[in-house]
């Protein structure tokens, strides 16, 4: 029988390289989201929310467990560069490069997620001028740019 050691430092530094892996994820969910509102193919959101629902959950899993082993490892409420700073020489070279790439993919994240926001507002906003604009259709089917016969007083009939 095989008996595993726990070493907190590398659980530590998976944990970190898992959560870059989750913020690409996210991010693919929030730019999918943004081109189904962008394209007005909004039946596509639901699977969307739904996915990011479930990556979000991981999310709250993995910061659950690097908040353990951060205090595990006596970095407890310390900040990236704080760790850094902390570390053994030889932890610090280690976790450079994973910090770094978390650090890049929450960027993109935090992109992803504000251009998804402004389209979504957009959509918002849109849908609001039109709920309040009165909107009619012409003869043709067409959106009529006039909110069609408000402030006549009578209906418009084409059959007199």
């Amino acid at each position: 029988m095989s008996q595993t050691t726990h070493d907190p430092f590398q659980e530590y530094r998976t944990v970190i390289q898992n959560l870059s892996a989750l913020a690409v994820s996210i991010t693919r969910t929030e730019e999918a989201k943004t081109a189904a509102v962008s394209n007005n193919r909004h039946e596509l959101l639901d699977e969307c929310i739904q996915e990011e629902q479930a990556l979000l959950l991981k999310l709250r899993g993995l910061e659950q467990r690097r908040i353990r082993l951060q205090a595990e490892l006596g970095w407890d409420s310390l900040t990236l560069t704080q760790i850094l700073d902390t570390a053994s020489p030889e932890q610090a070279e280690a976790l450079q490069p994973v910090f770094q790439e978390l650090e890049r993919q929450l960027g993109r994240l935090q992109t992803a997620r504000e251009a998804a926001e402004q389209i979504l507002k957009v959509r918002l906003h849109e849908l609001k001028v039109f709920s309040q604009a009165g909107a009619a259709y012409d003869n043709g089917g067409n959106i009529s740019q006039n909110g069609g016969v408000q402030g006549t007083g009578r209906i418009r009939s084409t059959y007199v």
